[in-house]
């Protein structure tokens, strides 16, 4: 989650009252934020990813007025009309189709304002713009350029200006291959001919979306107006992102101006930001249902103007309407939880349920309760890995043909590129890292994994799965055999074996593990190339178990 370093002073000065970092750390917590760190001048919090307008002190601030009863509702944010305009010429259609701007002007920005914007943006485009593949946002000294300003598609070497961070011009080329920020986001424009710029009516380069600004916009000390782009391929994330600098710096002191973006291509014209708010119906016995309390119109009326939202009841039902900044607002049970979180959790009573019952345990926690201490009786020690997974390994390694269903975009490291289908190989991960311990060695893991399935919304399964191997000097397939017939035993299984080969054992030494007629796992021993690419030298069986396709779970 992205994380916020609120100091104590400032943040107190913003809200209009003197807040002690306990206090702090006790009203970020109502807000739903984790605590991490406390001390005498600062408070780390983490907030979720559905909040991206609390990525800064403003903003915070903001919201904490509301929680504290110093401002109710939600203030008129609104943007002025402007001569500014950006023409988007046909040109970054195949590039970055989407721009979205805005001028904010009458502001003061010091260091720790700027400190705070730079915070809001990196926080932005990881939220939004999944590391500004989907947004991507400049923020720039207006007095230093003039429009009107065109953004167009240039050859990679066309042009030359001098980036964030260095002190001599460069080509977009050599930015994405030299520039310590380009050849980081380099793969955003992977296969273009083309790189996005936005240029003033002089011919000045603002920015290389989503790469890097120019240094002669950069933000210092003392700047008033404030230009800025948001850039993207989703329309409305971009406007989002775009909604919530704009509302931050209204409440910084600044005056919005709207912007006419023209796509030549596409005889289109708009006028960003549009800061109208959202409107609400909100049934109260629908707030009540959820929360399950007797919430009057009157008490949501009263808990969302402390979420600062405007809300007011008409004919029995609560009118809302939602900020700009508050994108998180998909339904209405994200209304259901502003209520809950404005009247309070820690005011929220329970109550008992009228009728006597007895808890029982969920059916899988029972088989897991039985599958375990069973492991554990034959010798098994049982070994927990991730459901990120290393490609290579789990296909190559294990001479399976083929890619994963599930790749990772953009993986911090290649070791965790995908989401694994199996736990085998990662049982032979283990016992190869465990080689210099004595022999026999015997793991087992119970565990999900992801199975690709297009028919599902999310197009893929989650699927929980026992795993087993042994390896020693005698390993074998009648071993592994005789504990996953004790397993069927306990289990009260009636499966059965049928002969069958897999790439990743000896053939004719590996068998299918059928219910019925259904396939629900696979045994044997690992083939002498796998045992060499994971680097075993001691002979190894092992087997896999579908829980969910067998019932269990």
């Amino acid at each position: 989650m992205p994380a916020l370093t609120l100091n104590v002073n400032r943040l107190s000065r913003l809200v209009g009252k003197e807040l002690t970092p306990g206090e702090i750390a006790e009203l970020t917590a109502s807000l739903g934020m984790s605590v991490e760190e406390v001390s005498d001048t600062e408070v780390k919090v983490e907030y979720n990813p559905n909040r991206p307008d609390f990525g800064c002190h403003v903003s915070l601030a903001r919201a904490l007025r509301g929680i504290l009863g110093i401002e109710l509702g939600s203030r008129r944010y609104s943007a002025r009309g402007s001569s500014v305009a950006v023409e988007a010429e046909p040109s970054v259609e195949a590039v970055r189709p989407i721009i979205a701007c805005a001028l904010v002007r009458s502001l003061t920005l010091g260091e720790e304002e700027i400190a705070d914007l730079i915070v809001l943006q990196e926080d932005l485009h990881w939220v939004l713009g999944r590391d500004r593949r989907k947004v991507a946002i400049g923020l720039h000294d207006y007095t230093r350029v003039r429009p009107p300003f065109i953004y167009r598609g240039v050859g990679l070497s066309d042009i030359r200006f001098i980036p964030l961070g260095s002190y001599e011009e460069m080509t977009p080329q050599e930015i994405l291959e030299e520039h310590p920020t380009g050849k980081k986001y380099s793969w955003i424009l992977k296969g273009k001919n083309l790189a996005p710029i936005i240029l003033d009516s002089r011919g000045n380069v603002l920015s290389f979306p989503p790469i890097i600004n120019a240094s002669l916009t950069e933000l210092r000390p003392g700047a008033k107006d404030i230009f800025i782009d948001v850039t993207g391929t989703d329309e409305k994330a971009v406007n989002q992102a775009l909604n919530i600098l704009v509302t931050t710096l209204i409440d910084m002191g600044g005056v919005a101006y709207q912007t006419l973006i023209r796509y030549v291509g596409r005889r289109r014209k708009v006028y960003t930001p549009d800061l109208t708010p959202s409107k609400w119906v909100l049934d109260p016995k629908y707030v009540s249902t959820l929360i399950g309390l007797d919430a009057s119109g009157a008490t949501a009326v009263k808990a969302l103007k402390r979420m600062r939202m405007n809300a007011r009841l008409f004919r029995g039902k609560v009118l809302v309407e939602v900020p700009p900044y508050r994108v998180d607002i998909l339904h209405q049970v994200d209304l259901v939880e502003d209520v809950a979180i404005g009247m309070g959790y820690h005011g929220l009573e329970p109550v008992l349920p009228a009728t006597a019952g007895l808890g029982a345990l969920l059916e899988s926690s029972r088989i897991l309760a039985l599958i375990r201490p069973l492991m554990l009786a034959m010798g098994y020690t049982e070994v927990v890995n991730t459901t990120l997974s290393h490609s290579e390994r789990d296909f190559k390694w294990m001479l399976i043909p083929g890619e994963p269903g599930i790749r990772i975009l953009n993986p911090v490291s290649t070791l965790y590129d995908s989401m694994r289908e199996m736990l085998l190989p990662g049982l032979l991960s283990n016992l190869a890292a465990n080689s210099m311990n004595p022999y026999p060695q015997r793991i087992f893991e119970l565990g999900d994994v992801m199975v690709r399935d297009d028919t599902l919304p999310e197009r893929a399964r989650r699927e929980t799965h026992l795993a087993f191997a042994t390896c020693h000097s005698t390993a074998s397939f009648s071993e592994i055999k005789s504990h996953l017939e004790e397993i069927f035993r306990t289990m009260e299984l009636d499966a059965r074996l049928s002969s069958k080969d897999y790439p990743f054992f000896i053939p004719g030494r590996g068998a299918a593990v059928l219910l019925g007629e259904v396939e629900v796992g696979f045994m044997g021993e690992v083939h002498p190339a796998v045992l060499e690419n994971f680097g075993l030298y001691m002979p190894t069986a092992g087997c896999e178990l579908n829980l969910s396709l067998a019932g269990l779970f």
